[in-house]
Parts: C-alpha cells; sequence; structure tokens
C-alpha cells in the first residue's frame, strides 16, 4: 500500500499565523522604504547660492509688506495686551516682577521690554518693532532649516506661514501680543530647532552648547518651551552618541548646559526668594497645576486649545483624519499613476467626488477641504506618530540624517503638544506652529516621485503642496485683516494704535479721566481689565493684581489681599467695562466669578454713569464710572512690602 505524501496545503492553524507574519513584513517593509526615502532625500543640505539668497530675500520682503499693510491694527486694548505693556513699563521705573507687579508667566519676557523700554522710551511703537522682527527670525529660523533638510522651498513655506500669521489684528499676533513670552518663545524655540539639526552632522560642541542655552532661556520665558527643548536636548544627546559611537558625547553635553541651567536655578532661587515658592506658583504663574485658575478653569482652557481625550474629541478627530487619508490617496495616484486611460481617471475623479462628498458631510467650507489635506488640525498628532517611526528606523539604522530627522519631528510635536487636536492658522497655534508646519511638509515629501523625474517636475510638484498649505494660512489671513473703513488713530503720550471709532472715543475719555483724577491726588481702578488705560494713561495699577480675569484671584487670601489694597491706596473711582468672559465657562465679573470681590466694589461704591454716552459697543471697551460712596474713605496706610 502506497504511502500518501504529505499534503503541501498549510492547515487552517497554519495559514494564520503566516498570512499574518506576510502582513507584519509587508507593513514594515512600506515602513522602512519610506524613511529610508524621507532620509535620503533630506540629508543633504543646500548650499547658499543665488536661489537661497532670493528665497531669503522674498522672505524679508513678506515680513516688509505684510508689517507695513498692517501697521499698528495689532493687539486688543482690552484683553491681554494692555499688560504685555503695562508690566514692563512699572519694572523699567523701578519695580519688581511678581512682588509690585503680577505676573503669570517666569520672568524673561517682560524684562527684556523692560530693558527695550529703557533704551529706546516707554512707546507702544517698541513693543511693534520686537514683536515684528522676532516674527522675522523666526520665519528665517525655519527656512534655514528646511535648507538643512535639503528644502529651500518647505523652508520657505514654514516661514513664510510664520509672517502671515504674525500680523493678525487681534491679541494673537506677534507685534501686540496677548503674550510676549511665547513670542520670544517662538524665536528661540526656532534657533533651538536650527542647531538640533545641525548636532548630529557635527563633532563640534558648540551646536550642542547654543541648543542647551536655548533651553534655558525658554524655560525662563514660558515653561512649556522650555520643557519642550529640554526633552528635546536628551533626545540630540542620545542620538549623538548612537551616532558616534561614544557615551563621552553624553559628558561634553551635559557640560556644555550646565551654564543655562544654574542661570535657571538661580533665577527659580530669586522668584522663591521674594515671598516663597507658594506665592510663586499659587498667586502668580496661573499655568501651575495647583494654580486656583487651573483647579476651577483648567479642564475648559486645555480643551479651548487642543488638548482633550475625550471620546467626542478622538471621534472627531478619526473622521478628520479618514478625510486626511483619503487626500494623501488622491496626491499619490495624482502623482504616481501616469496611465490616462478611463478606468484610472475614474478612480481619480471618483475619489475627488468623495472626498468633496464626506467633507461637506462634516460641514467644512471650501478653505476647510484645502485645509483638511494640507493644513489639518491633528497636524500635530499625525507629527507625534511619525515621530515614533523616526525614531524606530533610526535605532534600525542610525545615522546623522535620520538623527536629524527624528529631533525635527519630535521636538515640533513636543513644542506643540498643547494643540495636539487642534492646529489652525490663527489664535494660540501661531506661536508654536511654524516647526509643525515644516515637519509635516517634510513628511509629505515621499508622496513625489523622484526616480527618473526632472528636478522642475519635482520641484513643480512639491510647490503644489506648498502652494495649498500657503494658501489655507493666507486666506484665513485675510479674514484676520482689520477693517480700515471705522479705523482712527488713537494717539497718546505713549504710541499710537489703530482702533474703531466708538473705541478710541471711549479710551480717550477714560485716558483723560485718569489722568484729571490723578492731577488731584486721587487713584482709579480699572475693572475687570483693561490694563491698556494704566498704560496710556501712566498711572500705575493701585492693586499689585493689575486684572481680575476669571481664576486669578483665589478666594480667600487672595482676594481679602486685593480688598486690603484697595482701602490703603485709596481707589477713589472704578472704570467698570462691559468684558465678559463667556469662553471660559463663565460672564460676568462680580457676578459669575469673584463675588466676594465684585460684593465689595458694589458695597462700597456708587455707579455714577457711562463714561461715554450712548455708547453702543455690544462687549469691547465702554467704561462706567463708579465713585466711592461718602464716607467710604479711609485714611491711606503705609505700604507693607510683606503683605503684597
Amino acid at each position: 500500500m502506497p504511502i500518501a505524501a504529505p499534503s503541501i496545503e498549510p492547515s487552517q492553524t497554519e495559514a494564520a499565523p503566516s498570512a499574518s507574519v506576510s502582513v507584519f513584513m509587508r507593513v514594515r517593509f512600506a515602513f522602512e522604504t519610506y524613511f529610508a526615502r524621507l532620509t535620503e532625500i533630506t540629508q543633504t543640505e543646500i548650499p547658499w547660492d543665488a536661489t537661497t539668497y532670493l528665497a531669503l530675500a522674498a522672505l524679508i520682503l513678506l515680513w516688509a509688506v505684510r508689517m507695513y499693510t498692517t501697521y499698528a491694527t495689532w493687539g486688543n486694548l482690552s484683553i491681554d495686551s494692555g499688560h504685555e505693556a503695562y508690566v514692563p513699563a512699572v519694572l523699567a521705573q523701578g519695580k519688581t516682577l511678581y512682588r509690585d507687579v503680577f505676573w503669570m508667566y517666569t520672568p524673561l519676557a517682560p524684562y527684556v521690554n523692560a530693558a527695550l523700554f529703557r533704551l529706546f522710551g516707554i512707546r507702544l511703537e517698541v513693543l511693534y518693532w520686537a514683536g515684528s522682527l522676532a516674527a522675522l527670525g523666526s520665519a528665517i529660523l525655519l527656512f534655514l532649516v528646511g535648507k538643512r533638510f535639503s528644502s529651500r522651498l518647505f523652508g520657505w513655506t514654514a516661514g513664510a506661514v510664520v509672517l502671515l500669521q504674525a500680523f493678525h489684528a487681534w491679541h494673537f499676533c506677534f507685534p501686540l501680543p496677548y503674550s510676549f513670552a511665547p513670542v520670544y518663545g517662538c524665536l528661540t524655540a526656532c534657533l533651538f530647532l536650527w542647531c538640533a539639526v545641525q548636532a548630529p552632522f557635527s563633532k563640534s560642541a558648540a551646536w550642542i552648547f547654543v541648543a542647551a542655552s536655548c533651553a534655558a532661556v525658554a524655560l525662563l520665558l514660558k515653561v512649556e518651551f522650555g520643557v519642550a527643548c529640554y526633552v528635546a536636548f536628551c533626545l540630540i544627546v542620545i542620538t549623538s552618541a548612537i551616532v558616534q559611537r561614544s557615551w563621552k558625547v553624553v559628558v561634553t553635553s551635559l557640560i556644555a548646559a550646565l551654564p543655562g541651567m544654574v542661570v535657571c536655578a538661580l533665577v527659580i532661587r530669586w522668584m522663591f526668594s521674594i515671598a516663597g515658592a507658594s506665592f510663586i506658583t499659587q498667586e502668580n504663574i496661573m499655568s501651575w497645576p495647583t494654580h486656583y485658575f487651573m483647579r476651577t478653569y483648567g479642564k475648559i482652557w486645555l480643551e479651548k486649545t487642543g488638548v482633550s481625550l475625550s471620546p467626542a474629541a478622538i471621534g472627531q478627530a478619526a473622521e478628520r483624519a479618514l478625510f486626511f487619508a483619503g487626500f494623501i490617496a488622491l496626491v499619490y495616484l495624482t502623482f504616481w499613476i501616469k496611465r490616462v486611460d478611463a478606468k484610472s481617471i475614474l478612480v481619480r475623479l471618483g475619489l475627488f467626488a468623495a472626498l468633496l462628498a464626506y467633507g461637506t458631510l462634516l460641514g467644512w467650507k471650501p478653505l476647510g477641504l484645502l485645509a483638511g489635506g494640507l493644513f489639518p488640525r491633528d497636524m500635530v498628532l499625525y507629527v507625534c506618530i511619525a515621530t515614533v517611526g523616526a525614531l524606530f528606523f533610526f535605532w534600525l539604522r542610525p545615522s546623522p540624517a535620520a538623527a536629524s530627522l527624528a529631533i525635527l519631528l519630535g521636538f515640533s510635536g513636543l513644542l506643540a503638544a498643547r494643540l495636539l487636536l487642534k492646529m489652525v492658522p490663527g489664535g494660540y497655534p501661531i506661536y508654536y506652529n511654524g516647526p509643525v508646519v515644516l515637519a509635516f511638509l517634510m513628511l509629505l515629501r515621499p508622496i513625489v516621485p523622484r526616480r527618473d523625474q526632472p528636478r522642475r517636475i519635482i520641484l513643480r510638484s512639491e510647490m503644489l503642496l506648498s502652494l495649498g498649505c500657503i494658501a489655507v494660512v493666507a486666506l484665513n489671513a485675510v479674514n484676520l485683516t482689520a477693517d480700515r473703513s471705522d479705523l482712527v488713530p488713537l494717539t497718546t503720550k505713549r504710541g499710537s494704535i489703530f482702533v474703531p471709532t466708538q473705541v478710541a472715543a471711549n479710551y480717550k475719555a477714560g485716558i483723560a479721566f485718569i489722568e484729571g483724577k490723578n492731577r488731584r491726588g486721587e487713584l482709579v481702578l480699572s475693572v475687570p481689565e483693561d490694563v491698556s488705560l494704566y498704560f496710556l494713561s501712566g498711572q500705575d495699577s493701585p492693586t499689585r493684581l493689575f486684572q481680575f480675569s476669571p481664576g486669578v484671584v483665589a478666594p480667600g487670601k487672595m482676594t481679602d489681599g486685593v480688598i486690603a489694597e484697595i482701602e490703603r491706596q485709596p481707589v477713589q473711582y472704578l472704570l467698570w467695562s462691559n468684558r465678559t468672559y463667556a469662553d471660559y465657562g463663565t460672564t460676568t465679573f462680580g457676578k459669575d466669578f469673584d463675588q466676594d470681590l465684585g460684593d465689595y466694589l458694589t458695597s462700597h461704591y456708587r455707579e455714577v454713569g457711562p463714561l461715554v454716552p450712548h455708547s453702543d459697543l455690544d462687549w469691547e471697551t465702554k467704561f462706567d464710572v463708579w465713585e466711592r460712596k461718602p464716607g467710604e474713605i479711609t485714611a491711606p496706610a503705609p505700604s507693607d512690602p510683606a503683605s503684597r
């Protein structure tokens, strides 16, 4: 009886593992092929030639045009921008940060601006130039990073994105921002990135020293910038040690980082010496995890800026990711599939129609459809995912180019982590998204075919991606440009700014009111915000806290301290604006938040009436005058710094 030959067909139990291994190998092959191609096309730095200089000149020209055409229309006198002028002004006159005047971040930015005020005078124009030059410096550094990665075009694009966003006509801008801490933080981060991506290609410690110094500066500007820089610095050290196959790099890098770390330690020691660590973390730095603001409004604030991992947010991100995947597939079919037969054309048209229908179903307008592919809201998330892949590829094939790419992706994701699911070309993201845009565009480069393609064809293909990205940002910039038809100059002894007619009327009246009362030896308190009144009139805030937005004043000790200061000065008048805070889930000062302080003010002051009658401003800069009730004035008491 013949023996049956063994079956050559695998059993069902054997086939499943074999199939899974096959899928895994294909995925790994695709992964390694992608990152190998990306590393190959980004490893050569472009030299300085005529084209490079022309591109740089075009970037500077764009900056000049943006600054000139939007001049002095930036900022918001009622929101935030005022304290960016007021705090450096009082520091320039000799006061001490934290002790004499409240500050919500680490201390470097206001002291830099105070030094500029001492050099050039206390005027708004000084801030305009400081912020504008910071934007230009950030753009140029991003261009240089792109040049390092063999793409002047995408480096220029990232720089142009920063410049197009920098001059928006509200407080999310660079010349008169909600805070100069992220403005200077953006410049410092871009300088850090430029040094960081150079370090793996050089055995010189100079790049690492400058990067470490930038990390220290970033920490003293805004904690989140410093944390991103120091984490990325660790990545630089580790990858450099692996590339150079010498752990001496670690020792050298730590020595290079030591001066900056010592400076940070000394500054922190000075901060804590003022009135203790609790005073700094609980009564000043609002982003500290245990600060009253974070405990009360932190969740709303973080969700507003994009840090939300709720099921709803993740579901929406998945919906957007599906559109992005379809867009990438369409680009791939367009660039790589050269067939022009009926079937291939129908496939492309069908995918294009499906994307339009899906985007419309999501409620997107035409600009949103373009942004969904070339400026996606989840850009930071995609870069973070790519960072994991880049680090794994570096582990498999360590090289300076792979290390530099991993550093670019990793730092960009770390820097913009607070915008994980909300990368938009306006608002908070403008200070963080320059490196992310560059990293994202670099990730798109392998989509463009290169084999047997003339350089001009490759450049034109990449230019389409670049123009699409810039179009999203440029069209949004047009929407955020001031309508000059109702703008008039508000000219004061401390500079000029263009504002709507009624805003100018209210501010002129407010400044004149404060100056008139000051001449009589009487003080005016602005509530809840409008710190610009102090700066433009020249009167210091009667209290250490110059604004009363949600979460600034904690109930209990802090509220009692503010009331004591008001009594001690004493404050004769209030200018009470109609500023509201619906974006924090609370609306009205004294009613929905800070009720104890509001009750004190309404019980000790009486409403006189509007400063400018018949103002019909619904929300912005309409003042009511409140006067101290007869018999409520207390004798001034000596100021006790310890009580502050």
